[in-house]
């Protein structure tokens, strides 16, 4: 039987590997200085995790990452084409600190699928993850060394017993998920990926990583440009969830409309894999803050979806 993490209040049915992430090791007496100086998110006391980031000088950003604290170590969890990207930057930084850098091993990403809410429904303080109600489903992220989980419960969406329909069982008892059905799990999650809603102009409070950065305390590169988004009182564009009621997806960067006007994009999109349920169809977009979560906008094609915050 797989080992799956342990999420409060929910029992899992299985686990879907997605793919592998970067891990850079970095070890060093001045570690945690040097990481609180460079870096967005603040780190915790070991053992722990948390969200952060590296940015630009122009609070743009260069790689969202989780950071694993250990006695001996910090870990940078982020996506597999950004970890070289990271190893390089941080380098840069690195002057007289006593910090070494070096790729890790490479972990992978699951996704733990259940049948029940995830509990309790806000994260327990110092907690290393966060439930969200999707309106689709529950999802819960935890963080641990060398991988990252990420628990999804939709109603009625999978078998009694038995893997998922529509998944085939692999080695260890881990569900290989075909590449739809990894994209629709993460679309749900409300994970943004590079290449698609993240890019070197991407900055974290419209992105959908604003748990990535820390705001009124501390200085960290690029943190003059996200103080001054954040008390500016209003991000005119934000990441969303887009849930569509027919199975026709509309192409990446198709216009999303909102009371007969342009609102925004859509930057990822997929339909339901066959014998699932949730949306027929699921998309992120980056749309304007005008349009409100729960609001009902429109793609090409007359495609009509509900928005949900991320």
């Amino acid at each position: 039987m797989p080992q799956f993490p342990v999420f409060p209040g929910v029992e899992a049915l299985f686990s879907v590997r997605t793919g592998s992430h970067g891990v850079l090791r970095i070890t060093g007496r001045d570690r945690i200085a040097f990481l609180t100086r460079i870096m967005s998110g603040d780190l915790p006391a070991a053992p722990g995790a948390a969200r952060t980031a590296l940015l630009g000088p122009k609070g743009n950003l260069i790689a969202a990452a989780v950071a694993t604290v250990t006695d001996a170590e910090v870990l940078l969890e982020c996506e597999r084409s950004r970890d070289e990207a990271l190893l390089a930057a941080l380098d840069r930084y690195r002057i007289a600190d006593d910090v070494e850098l070096a790729l890790a091993e490479r972990g992978d990403l699951q996704i733990v699928c259940t049948e029940g809410a995830p509990a309790p429904a806000q994260p327990e303080p110092g907690g290393h993850g966060a439930v969200r109600n999707t309106g689709a489903g529950y999802v819960r992220r935890e963080f641990r060394p060398w991988y990252a989980t990420t628990a999804v419960g939709l109603d009625g969406s999978h078998a009694a017993s038995g893997p998922s329909p529509g998944l085939a069982a692999g080695g260890n008892g881990v569900v290989e998920a075909t590449g739809e059905q990894q994209e629709y799990l993460r679309i749900l999650a409300g994970e943004p990926r590079w290449g698609a809603e993240l890019d070197e102009r991407s900055l974290p409070l419209q992105s959908g990583l604003a748990a990535h950065v820390r705001l009124g305390r501390g200085c960290y590169i690029g943190q003059e440009y996200v103080a001054r988004q954040a008390h500016r009182g209003r991000i005119p564009r934000l990441l969303r969830r887009l849930a569509f009621a027919r199975a026709d997806v509309p192409a990446a960067g198709a216009e999303i409309s909102f009371e007969g006007a342009v609102a925004g994009r859509v930057t990822s999109a997929v339909g339901r894999p066959d014998c699932w349920n949730g949306p027929p169809a699921l998309a992120l977009g980056i749309l304007s803050a005008d349009v409100p979560p729960g609001a009902e906008v429109e793609a090409p094609g007359g495609l009509a979806a509900r928005v949900a915050a991320i």
